[in-house]
């Protein structure tokens, strides 16, 4: 009986972890998990010291604080894959507390098997991508929010301290998930912030001390996290190196993001005031910017400028807002097939705020005359609608945002239906269990199980589908990219450097090099880097460049007997031979080596 009593105690936990244990056993057998992009495998070279020699907790991409606290691992046990492990705790840890909370709400065992099978069939079939292909922007949105899901669900009876309490979680969720990827954080922060309204708004009395501390000692939390994450970021790279590298990376990302350099030839002039010859512009274009030393933050952040400004002058806002509203009604509305649709995301998301309002109605009225006269279903009605109207304002502002800014890749617009969706999965949860007919609550319970169940059903074989295809593309690219840089580190190579044309990096088909989380798994030095990228004249490139003793890109190509210049033979290489002729050091190259078939080592030197 003792035995019996501890585990109906636990059998939120066991259950949870249970589905967590199937997902992770088949996710795990069936496919291999895969950083996303070159940039995450980048961020894991920093981190693990295959960038640098040793690991670095400056890695860009991410705040100081959660740098240094996963470079730390490989520093005390490098051999290991601990970025990967970092990433698939989240995702996995993320899901295990919802569908623990769900769980939490059903009085049944059939209810919790039901609500188990149906998140698990929903997270493994529209989140498998990036599950398997992880990338640290979908990370730190799926710990937003898992915090809103939380915060929304504790319980809206709990004393002040209690629910400041339970929300500790919360706070530290919305905390690391600002420190992994504050950009993303703070896009679907309103979003956050829409949930914390809606909670407040739920209250009988709003406006009573009593509730004033429960919500602005939380949102205090967070913005706490926040702050002491920013602060001991700004202090970390608080250098004049790492200032003007900062300040470059930002120049950087706005011209190449959102904007994209001008013509030559049409904006000469600019050019020329700005001191960049044509033969030097070009490297902007194929991304190779790292050749030459003058190409600074103060430059680059005027051709931003400008480039921000002449789009502007091309594309008026009027029109493009129509556009742009005509691309964001097509998305959200349509459906399997559609080309340009976010099928299955929309339709979950759909669903979510059909759901959401229709468990809202039957809730329990809290006054006699309002159960009699039925006033109670209207104002249900009411208050269900204000919350969702303000929800999907906020959405559809955000979207317009990413989309005017033509910045939507996937890894951004999935964010943001996942934030939304957590969002109202949440809502629905705890109207449903505030249902007052035990027949309406049963009812409800299964249709909304039913039709998730039944989306997820639907999409979970084209999902497994569509990663096995993407995982072997994957391996196909990969093999080439391996073989090439397998054999620029054994043998006589490994005693070279190697710089490598960035378009070079990545396949025909635009499918970059990924390597396997937890797979081939070497943590040793690289003796190579491409030409450009965001880690270009960074501190700790020109760490790594001091370790081979190159202090300049440019020359150490031309003058140095160990210093090669790689391409795939697909690539043209005109343009290397253009920017030394007009700084007045022609050169020529020698084929040194082909390796795949597919890519040419070279050795350049001065005429």
């Amino acid at each position: 009986m003792e035995l019996k009593n501890q585990l109906r105690k636990y059998e939120n936990r066991i259950i949870a972890l249970a589905a967590l244990c199937i997902l992770g056993i088949f996710a795990g057998c069936r496919f291999d998990y895969f950083y996303d992009l070159n940039d995450d495998v980048l961020m894991k070279d920093i981190l693990a010291g295959v960038y640098t020699g040793t690991p670095e907790g400056h890695n860009i991409q991410m705040l100081w604080m959660i740098s240094a606290f996963i470079s730390l691992f490989y520093r005390l046990a490098g051999r290991l894959p601990w970025y990967g492990i970092f990433l698939c705790a989240c995702h996995y840890g993320c899901f295990y507390l919802i569908l623990k909370r769900s769980l939490a709400f059903c009085k049944t065992w059939w209810g919790k098997l039901a609500v188990a099978f149906t998140e698990g069939l929903l997270f493994g079939g529209v989140f498998l991508e990036h599950l398997i292909f992880a990338q640290y922007t979908v990370t730190c949105t799926f710990l937003g929010g898992t915090a809103a899901f939380l915060f929304f669900t504790t319980d809206i009876r709990l004393s002040g301290r209690e629910f400041v309490r339970k929300n500790i979680p919360a706070v530290l969720l919305v905390s690391v998930a600002y420190l992994i990827r504050s950009e993303m954080l703070l896009l679907v922060l309103p979003m956050i912030c829409v949930a914390g309204t809606a909670k407040w708004g739920s209250e009988d009395k709003i406006f009573t001390k009593e509730h004033a501390f429960k919500y602005f000692t939380v949102i205090g939390l967070i913005l706490g996290g926040i702050l002491m994450g920013q602060v001991s970021h700004m202090i970390a790279y608080g250098s004049k190196e790492w200032r003007d590298f900062t300040e470059f990376f930002d120049n950087r990302t706005e011209l190449y993001d959102f904007q994209k350099p001008p013509e030559y030839e049409e904006h000469k002039e600019f050019y020329e005031s700005i001191g960049l010859s044509e033969s030097e512009k070009v490297l902007l274009d194929n991304y190779n910017f790292g050749m030459d030393e003058e190409i600074d933050h103060v430059m680059v952040g005027e051709i931003a400028d400008y480039a921000g400004k002449t789009k502007s002058a091309k594309e008026p806002f009027g029109p493009k807002l129509i556009l742009k509203l005509k691309d964001y009604t097509y998305r959200f509305s349509h459906g399997a097939g559609a080309v340009g649709s976010d099928y299955p995301w929309n339709y979950v998301v759909i669903l979510g705020y059909m759901a959401a309002f229709f468990t809202a109605i039957p809730k329990k009225s809290r006054g006699e005359q309002e159960k009699k006269n039925g006033s109670a279903y209207i104002k249900n009605a009411f208050g269900a609608a204000w919350k969702l109207i303000f929800l999907f304002g906020v959405r559809t502002a955000l979207w317009m945002y990413i989309l005017m800014g033509d910045r939507a890749p996937e890894r951004i617009t999935h964010s943001l239906y996942l934030m939304e969706f957590c969002i109202l999965a949440a809502m629905i949860f705890v109207q449903w269990s505030e249902v007052e007919s035990a027949k309406a609550k049963r009812l409800g319970g299964i249709l909304a199980a039913g039709c998730f169940g039944l989306l997820a059903l639907m999409t979970f074989p084209d999902s497994v589908e569509s990663v096995s295809l993407r995982q072997r593309e994957r391996e196909k690219v990969n093999a080439l990219y391996r073989e090439l840089y397998t054999c620029l580190s054994e043998g006589e190579n490994k005693e070279n450097f190697y710089f490598i044309d960035v378009y070079s990096s990545v396949s025909d088909a635009g499918i970059p090099y990924s390597e396997k989380m937890f797979r081939d798994v070497d943590n040793s030095l690289d003796n190579y880097d491409i030409m450009g990228g965001w880690a270009c004249k960074s501190p700790l490139q020109r760490k790594k460049l001091a370790l081979f003793e190159i202090e300049n890109m440019e020359m150490a190509l031309k003058d140095r007997e160990d210093v090669y210049f790689v391409r795939k033979a697909s690539e043209d290489m005109e343009w290397i031979f253009e920017y030394y002729e007009g700084h007045g050091t022609p050169v020529e190259a020698q084929l040194v080596e082909q390796v795949a078939g597919v890519f040419e080592i070279y050795a350049l030197h001065g005429k």
